[in-house]
């Protein structure tokens, strides 16, 4: 029975009381930033974007959860806008999927990257866990409108809360 005593006596020793260790480290490691609650197609519709991008008369062609396209002739040519969100998936991963101009950038204090070639602009921003949205545009004047496109990502996140 005192060995019963002895044992129970040591393993609350060992019990966590919330206080730190001897190390100083609480045992837990830091809580990774909530997932945001992306909406449909990034909370964004044709409207939205014809305005954000100064495109006209773009047209939803697609939508579901984690992807949506629009696609309509703007002044002078033919434009595709399409949004993806990628959850769990590494978005440095996806820098190396890219080709193109790639310069780092930062969307609503979130982290990302915006790529540019003729034609053709992308950004992807960290939404939270190991989530991000990414938005992409086409077009002649595409690279011309990457920090519209940064404006678009951060109206998503805005949404988001």
């Amino acid at each position: 029975m005192v060995a019963v005593a002895a044992i129970a006596v040591g393993l609350a020793g060992c019990a966590s009381s919330g206080g730190t260790s001897p190390t100083g480290s609480t045992g837990t490691a830091p809580a990774a930033p909530a997932p945001a609650d992306i909406g449909l197609c990034g909370s964004e519709d044709a409207d939205d974007l014809d305005l954000a991008l100064g495109v006209t008369r773009l047209e939803q062609i697609s939508a579901d959860p984690l992807r949506c396209a629009w696609t309509g002739a703007g002044d002078p040519a033919t434009y595709q806008v399409v949004f993806e969100w990628f959850r769990g998936s590494s978005l440095s991963d996806r820098r190396d999927q890219v080709a193109g101009q790639v310069s780092t950038v930062s969307v609503s204090g979130r982290p990302g990257f915006a790529w540019s070639a003729p034609g053709s602009c992308e950004v992807a921003v960290d939404s939270g866990g190991r989530d991000f949205v990414d938005w992409t545009l086409a077009g002649a004047d595409a690279a011309r409108q990457c920090a519209a496109l940064q404006q678009v990502a951060a109206a998503t996140l805005a949404k988001a809360g």
